[in-house]
């Protein structure tokens, strides 16, 4: 759990920037072990270059004060292409959403998740999709996600006022 000194409030949530590569791939990292897998010599280098070459992906950053990463979410933003038919707005897909063991349970990934929400309000973005493991579903149902299967949940959100 955080440090009395690391509360939630204390804790800075915002979009990465390329300078932020390397925190957002060591958290990657973090949970690619959790998962059991043992990522290869170079991970951290590779994952760094191919995250800062996807123009598609959109990721936000949770950090202590100190600048200590604690937590992650990023995805893909997909525009629909126009048609006669429907409005060519965008979905996102959640691809990944972690915080450290050291500081769940202090609201981190709410905040993230929020955050995610608040950006894509702004940004013609229309849907939220992920797949949820069970524990974390209590989680992006307080967000407002629903569950049209059983691993996929999604948000689906007012379109945008022209």
């Amino acid at each position: 759990m955080l440090a009395s000194v690391e509360t939630s409030r204390d804790v800075r949530v915002r979009r990465a920037v390329p300078t932020d590569a390397f925190s957002v791939a060591a958290l990657h990292i973090q949970d690619e072990r959790e998962r059991g897998a043992t990522p290869p010599a170079g991970f951290l280098d590779a994952f760094a270059d191919a995250w800062l070459r996807d123009r598609a992906r959109r990721t936000w950053l949770a950090e202590a004060p100190g600048g200590r990463p604690l937590g992650t979410i990023h995805g893909t933003r997909v525009q629909k292409l126009p048609s006669a038919h429907r409005p060519a707005d965008a979905w996102f897909h959640v691809s990944l959403l972690f915080v450290t063991p050291d500081a769940r349970g202090a609201g981190l990934g709410e905040r993230l998740l929020r955050e995610l929400v608040a950006w894509a309000g702004t940004d013609q973005v229309t849907r939220i999709q992920l797949n949820a493991v069970p524990a974390a579903r209590g989680l992006y149902e307080r967000v407002g996600f629903a569950a049209p299967s059983a691993r996929l949940m999604e948000l689906r959100l007012d379109p945008p006022v022209r």
